[in-house]
């Protein structure tokens, strides 16, 4: 063999693995369906005006993921508040203070030697905790009326949980909390909201 076809040959080596590495497909993106409250009945309220105010501040850095979530918490409260809240006049204001939308991984132990080998430990916990407050505000700055609603919700992934995996549960824990803190929230703005609560 001649030292040209020689040389072909080796660069066909090293081109060939990168030609194919580029042409990998990438992971499918995941779709996940927005969380809207658009289908639920209004509440609406006696006030001027409604607004948003997100407390919480995420980390974004380990130990919390909510940042890296399908639909970040905070995100889908602030929805829930745009959607569902419907200002019918008065003197007064309304406002939704987001005080907690976070999910937190907590490191799980693990089987370890030969066992642990042959084992699928749930590797990791993720809490996820959301808190919200709902107030009526006079237009002298006086608080009128309140009330608030906490969720929880915890789930464990195994050993080797992909990001696709890991994505599915972030999701799943904020869709919960949101389901609680709707039929909280529900029930206690028909409970303490008196007169600033329209029922038509």
């Amino acid at each position: 063999m001649s030292r040209t076809i020689a040389s072909l040959f080796a660069v066909a080596a090293l081109v060939l693995p990168l030609a194919l590495a580029g042409c990998a497909t990438p992971p499918a993106q995941q779709n996940f369906a927005d969380l809207s409250y658009r289908h639920l009945a209004p509440i609406n309220l006696a006030v001027s005006s409604f607004d948003v105010e997100t407390r919480y501040i995420p980390p974004l850095k380990a130990p919390n993921v909510e940042h890296l979530a399908p639909v970040k918490p905070y995100n889908a409260a602030r929805q829930w508040g745009f959607d569902r809240i419907k200002t019918r006049g008065g003197d007064a204001r309304a406002r939704l203070v987001v005080l907690d939308a976070s999910i937190i991984e907590v490191p799980l132990a693990v089987t370890g030697g030969i066992k642990g080998a042959f084992t699928r430990d749930q590797a990791a916990r993720y809490d996820g905790k959301l808190a919200v407050m709902l107030e009526v505000i006079d237009a002298g700055g006086f608080q009128r009326a309140y009330v608030t609603a906490r969720a929880d919700r915890s789930q464990t992934v195994p050993e080797g949980a992909t990001i696709a995996e890991r994505e599915r549960v972030w999701f799943a824990i904020t869709e919960d909390m949101m389901r609680q803190l709707n039929e909280q929230l529900e029930r206690n703005i028909a409970s303490y909201f008196g007169t600033y609560l329209k029922r038509d």
